[in-house]
């Protein structure tokens, strides 16, 4: 039945979306341009997608405990499993990775929070798109983020690790921050959870913030979630890519919903 309804989303989403030359937003059209459509080979694509191949071949084997959407009913889950089948499980295709060092890149955000550490390959394109940002990543399971940590310890970057159920760890990981300017929504893809945390991270949110959910239509409570995202007061602009929502808190400015073609 999910396949179904990604089936159905995903062609709802390409009958709505618009082309670049529809968008009257300049704020919008820029962020298409200069972000979305932006074709250059930047030097650190080759190291990262290399990172991600080799990563994807791994067969070092460790446990895993979920407490997201793999639980189902379940408080968490445990099952064992390789590295290599989690990244190709868990990780996004290059085309989005990419997109995410881009907004990275294009922002600069003095403070990134990323829910859903897994490995760490996204957290690596986070931090190389701005390496003066601040990336705090969180993780359920201590096995994963031992990965990760190995990872960016290796390649020497500062990347704050926090490990434990969200809902237990993110209020004394937002006392440490005075505001958040990216954050990316990456982990338990359930209606309650992502609205719970959305409404947690906006508290410190500003006008120059983006908040960036993955996976808006992976199902109808993801999407459920993703609609009052969008009706939210506080929020002025959004734009739906298909696989991740855009969510930007911009001030004095009329509220738009777009659906672009990506």
């Amino acid at each position: 039945m999910k396949k179904l309804w990604q089936i159905y989303a995903y062609l709802n989403y390409r009958r709505k979306a618009i082309s670049r030359f529809k968008i009257h937003s300049p704020f919008v059209y820029d962020l298409v341009e200069n972000v979305f459509r932006d074709k250059t080979n930047h030097y650190d694509y080759r190291r990262l997608n290399r990172t991600r191949r080799r990563y994807r071949r791994r067969t070092d084997r460790l446990e895993t405990m979920d407490f997201g959407t793999a639980a189902k009913d379940k408080e968490y889950a445990i099952r064992v499993t390789t590295v290599g089948k989690i990244v190709k499980a868990r990780t996004h295709p290059k085309k989005q990775l990419q997109l995410l060092y881009r907004m990275s890149r294009h922002f600069k955000p003095e403070t990134i929070l990323e829910f859903g550490t897994a490995a760490g390959i996204s957290s690596l394109y986070l931090s190389k798109g701005s390496p003066e940002s601040r990336l705090i990543t969180m993780e359920g399971c201590m096995g994963l983020a031992s990965v990760a940590r190995k990872s960016f310890k290796k390649r020497n970057l500062n990347i704050e690790v926090e490990v434990g159920d969200f809902d237990a760890i993110l209020d004394n990981i937002l006392k440490k921050v005075k505001k958040l300017d990216m954050v990316f929504f990456d982990g338990n893809h359930r209606k309650e959870p992502t609205l719970r945390y959305f409404e947690t991270c906006a508290g410190l949110a500003d006008e120059n913030s983006v908040f960036m959910f993955d996976d808006i239509h992976w199902s109808r409570g993801m999407q459920k979630a993703w609609n009052s995202i969008k009706k939210d007061n506080r929020v002025s602009i959004t734009i739906d890519l298909f696989w991740v929502g855009l969510v930007f808190f911009k001030k004095d400015i009329t509220k738009q919903n777009f659906i672009i073609r990506y």
